[in-house]
């Protein structure tokens, strides 16, 4: 069924009520978008300078950050000592990055070295030009306890634009995927990413921009597919990650894939239930069109007017009662009104654009009944064929048709 933690709509989630419902929980698919999200956080927060420029300076998907001694530890408490481990400067790991790099001039953003504390990743993030425009390329290597699967997916091609992206399992049982995106706000604008993923937990990952973050300067970015293959499966990489201190629990090669959850541990209703009871409560006379069991969305036409609804249920729980509790201390935003009824349900509707408290033109349109016991049932409608493309004017429900859905009974039975 669909979780909170899967949506990817950047200014949906920053808004308690807003939250679009994603699609049924594959743990691949919620690790990719988690890697999304707090790549977007980083992006928001962190600035460096280099060349006197100010710049956005994006850590990798390792989440690697630079710290006083200008290494990359990991987050939390230090790790222990790990002994007899060959020790790798900060300068030796951005030169053998920049050796990995097609031909062109290097300038350093952040770098990082696997220093003396047993840390588990290291990388950089760099200025590369290679004659055709200089564009920020951010490299990480990286030792996990995670499966290849575990988060080697495609973006979600409903909520961010994607180009294209190729997912591969090699002979030695590595995973190796290349996303290319596009920004949801300026199509010139691109994201390239490339992960590598071993069966022993070993990760290298880049991320490349035409540019920078806030401006394009080429058309694409400067490492074709080939190229981040070549980079990313290079042998050279043995070195760095034999500085690094090996993880506990780290799979191994021939380990048996994780195990999936049965049939039984189901912890709601599917997506194709959900729009099946959705269905017969829209407005009489709506027609139904491209209806995705995906992602529990529907596409609603009514008096002309076209909106693509998306429907959540999640089932009672302690993280939904304390979400409930803290509602009477959260801010509203704008637009939003929320009812608390007598039995101490509260009943949410929401209506913004495309920013937190945007209100001019408003875009979306959602409703969310938190119950006592902490189950929650909650409609998304936006005027678009997709979770990133928007278009002004009415939508086919308005917030009191959207209320009427999510408070009908048919959701409790």
């Amino acid at each position: 069924m669909p979780t909170d933690d899967e949506f990817a709509d950047d200014f949906a989630r920053a808004l308690r009520g807003a939250a679009e419902l994603a699609p049924e929980p594959v743990k691949h698919t919620l690790a990719a978008n988690a890697e999304q999200r707090g790549r977007r956080r980083r992006r928001r927060r962190r600035t460096a300078f280099a060349g006197g420029l100010a710049v956005l300076v994006l850590a990798g998907a390792g989440g690697f950050a630079a710290v006083g001694d200008g290494s990359f530890g990991a987050v939390g408490p230090a790790d222990p000592p790990a002994p007899d481990l060959p020790k790798m400067s900060s300068e030796e790991v951005v030169g053998l990055i920049s050796g990995l790099l097609p031909p062109g001039k290097v300038r350093v953003i952040v770098d990082g070295g696997a220093g003396d504390r047993g840390q588990h990743r290291t990388g950089a993030t760099l200025w590369f030009d290679d004659g055709a425009g200089e564009s920020i390329v951010e490299v990480s290597a990286e030792r996990t306890d995670l499966r290849p699967d575990a988060g080697t997916v495609c973006a979600d091609p409903f909520s961010t634009p994607q180009d294209s992206c190729d997912r591969t399992v090699r002979p030695d049982g590595s995973a190796l995927v290349i996303d290319k995106l596009r920004d949801s706000y300026n199509a010139a604008k691109r994201e390239w990413r490339a992960t590598w993923a071993g069966p022993d937990g070993r990760r290298v990952m880049v991320t490349e921009y035409n540019g920078q973050p806030g401006a394009s300067n080429r058309p694409n970015p400067p490492l074709t597919a080939d190229q981040l293959t070549a980079l990313l499966t290079a042998p050279a990489w043995d070195r760095i990650f034999a500085s690094l201190a090996p993880v506990p629990g780290a799979p191994k090669p021939g380990d048996a894939p994780a195990p999936t959850p049965s049939q039984g541990q189901s912890q709601g209703p599917s997506n194709a239930d959900l729009l099946a009871k959705l269905v017969p409560l829209l407005p009489a006379g709506a027609k139904v069109s491209g209806q995705d069991d995906k992602r529990a969305v529907l596409t609603a036409t009514v008096d002309g007017r076209s909106s693509m609804l998306m429907v959540g249920v999640e089932p009672p729980s302690q993280r939904g009662r304390d979400e409930l509790k803290s509602m009477d201390h959260d801010y509203t935003t704008p637009l939003e009104v929320r009812e608390k009824r007598p039995d101490g349900t509260i009943v949410d509707t929401n209506r913004f654009g495309n920013g937190k408290g945007a209100t001019d033109p408003v875009l979306h349109w959602t409703a969310t009944v938190y119950y006592p016991d902490g189950s929650q049932v909650r409609i998304s409608e936006w005027n678009g064929e997709n979770g990133f493309t928007f278009k002004p004017g009415d939508p086919a429900l308005d917030v009191n048709g959207l209320k009427a859905i999510v408070t009908n009974p048919a959701w409790r039975s």
